[in-house]
């Protein structure tokens, strides 16, 4: 398996997946995905991070490799609601996301098993872009 791409995460969205994670104990999904993001990420201070960053609570436009587009919005699980447009960030593709820039593609492993890519063409919004630094 090949090593995922470094992304960037604001130290905020870290701590509170770190404290999201200590909840849901050592062995969940969410401390698998915490211990992934540690590795790849390039943590930043929520007033430095680039405007193109996927972050927790960002509005996203993306194009699947079937060339369908969809926005979504980045939450955290217990927010979660697809009928709403809010994608869990344990979600194959929500965990894929957090950290992306628009206009790069990010793979992922769908529910069924198929291989995915979505390409980012916008972050429609992005907290911290917006000043909201402490959400």
């Amino acid at each position: 398996m090949s090593r995922a791409a470094a992304i960037y995460l604001t130290e905020l969205d870290l701590t509170r997946l770190e404290k999201a994670a200590g909840r849901a104990g050592s062995h969940s999904s969410l401390a698998d995905l915490v211990d992934d993001l540690i590795t790849r990420a390039n943590v930043v201070p929520s007033d430095k991070i680039p405007a193109d960053v996927v972050t927790m609570n960002s509005a996203v436009r993306v194009v699947d490799d079937a060339g369908v587009e969809q926005e979504w919005t980045l939450v955290y699980p217990e927010e979660a609601n697809v009928a709403s447009a809010k994608l869990s960030v344990l979600s194959p593709m929500g965990a894929a996301l957090l950290g992306a820039r628009a206009g790069k593609s990010v793979k992922y492993t769908a529910p069924n098993g198929a291989q995915r890519t979505l390409t980012v063409k916008a972050i429609v919004f992005q907290p911290e872009a917006s000043g909201q630094h402490t959400l």
